[in-house]
């Protein structure tokens, strides 16, 4: 019989079919148990041995057997990364086990319960432009569909928290917190992130994970609990880059909560991976990594325009690390910021905060409020918490009365801005009012 080369594509399987079935077929090359050559046979996996000759995996059950690619010739030949990778690791299990349907709804609902709370609780981190740079890497790792029994592609969920931390869902999608992306410092650092975690949901390692004792607690009390943790951590960052002040009850609960948030959730989705799956996933993340620097034409971003991507997240994270007390950290992520000459307003403001903090020279204090005449110069924004600032370094200068019609101004502004939190509000102006008059000796 004539060899007919046809062209290979991945079809899903639908969510009727319970167990395990076959989208890959070859072509007999010689007589295979019971096959005649030219014959089209299932392939239900793929190994390579050590000189690079591959070996297929067909049959059903207890007849399954390796045969070698002298006798099998498979029909697509253009078969990229991760579908070797799957071939080769998952589809002989899929074949023999079936595709977990129901522990596999589990987690995908717990993707959709997580989501929620995250979006409801204002902890998604919302930038366009970040967004659609890091569709762009997915697209570079992962441009396929993903093989799983339900037809579902390779997504990216930001989260706003400092500890840097990236995991996965089943369904492909990867969890990484602004803190993670602001700690990259090369595009190069980011993809080899983002293959390592493409490669635990090719291997199924969220499904291998999930354990029926951690399902057998109601999950309903379960994902009660997270929405409670969840609502507690978003008080947070609810206008954190704005200078609203928090008790340090508040303060130190959240960021408790923070971790609790993703070591429960992390346990729940299968997502705590064993030190034999981190090897295997970082062993395929390299091998990823050098085929992908041997495409034609693929170079990876200059870091300064890299970093230029991910500023938003940086500056954030700066002002996190600040309202953590952790003011070297921060200014170590603003010098990141002013070096690329993309400060906002936002960073000035930071920046001179920082300034005052770390330093009480005249000439650090003088370079604090340069920042801060800066900002209030860039735009006309909300930023009261800049005239704050302006007020205190102008008393620290000896400018009292200069520092004394700020306040007034200041406390014009926050008297027109509804819940203000306790903190810098019309009671703290009015109060320092009274200092400056006091330093002025007219009371």
């Amino acid at each position: 019989m004539k060899l007919l080369i046809l062209t290979f594509t991945i079809i899903f399987i639908s969510l009727q079919i319970t167990s395990g079935q076959s989208d890959y077929r070859g072509i007999a090359l010689k007589n295979i148990n019971g096959h005649s050559a030219g014959d089209t046979i299932d392939i239900f996996g793929f190994k390579q041995n050590s000189s690079g000759k591959s070996s297929y995996l067909i049959g059903n059950g207890f007849n399954e057997k390796y045969v070698s690619s002298a006798k099998l010739e498979l029909l697509d030949n253009n078969l990229d990364f991760w579908q070797v990778v799957w071939l080769e690791n998952q589809s002989s299990h899929i074949n023999s086990s079936g595709w977990q349907m129901d522990l596999r709804s589990t987690l995908r609902d717990d993707f959709y319960e997580y989501a929620s709370q995250m979006e409801i609780n204002g902890l998604v981190f919302r930038d366009e432009y970040l967004e659609d740079y890091l569709r762009q890497l997915i697209l570079i790792v992962h441009p396929q569909a993903l093989i799983k029994e339900v037809p579902s592609r390779l997504n990216i969920l930001m989260i706003t928290a400092i500890k840097p931390e990236v995991f996965t869902f089943d369904n492909g999608c990867i969890v990484i917190t602004t803190g993670m992306l602001a700690k990259t410092r090369a595009e190069q650092e980011l993809l080899t992130i983002l293959s390592e975690q493409t490669s635990h949901v090719v291997l199924d390692h969220n499904l291998m994970n999930l354990t029926m004792e951690i399902r057998s607690e109601s999950n309903a009390e379960f994902w009660s609990a997270f929405a409670t943790i969840a609502s507690a951590v978003a008080m947070e960052f609810s206008n954190i880059r704005y200078g609203t002040n928090f008790h340090v009850g508040d303060l130190v609960l959240t960021g408790l909560s923070a971790a609790a948030i993703s070591d429960a959730l992390v346990m729940s989705a299968g997502a705590s991976f064993t030190n034999e799956q981190k090897e295997h996933s970082r062993n395929l993340s390299e091998t990823f990594m050098e085929d992908l620097q041997q495409r034609e034409n693929f170079e990876y971003l200059p870091d300064k325009e890299y970093m230029i991507n991910i500023s938003s997240a940086i500056s954030l994270t700066a002002w996190q690390e600040y309202h953590h007390h952790n003011y070297d950290q921060a200014m170590r992520y603003m010098d990141r910021v002013f070096e690329l000459g993309i400060a906002s307003e936002e960073d000035y403001l930071l920046r001179a905060k920082l300034t005052r903090t770390l330093s009480n020279t005249y000439q650090s204090n003088a370079e604090a409020l340069r920042l801060i005449n800066t900002a209030l110069a860039m735009h006309d924004f909300d930023f009261v918490e800049a005239l704050a600032e302006k007020g205190l370094l102008l008393i620290r200068l000896g400018e009292v009365a200069q520092a004394r019609e700020v306040f007034v101004d200041y406390e014009e502004a926050v008297s027109e801005m509804p819940n203000i939190p306790p903190g810098r509000n019309v009671t703290w102006a009015s109060r320092m009012l009274i200092k400056c008059d006091q330093l002025m000796q007219k009371r």
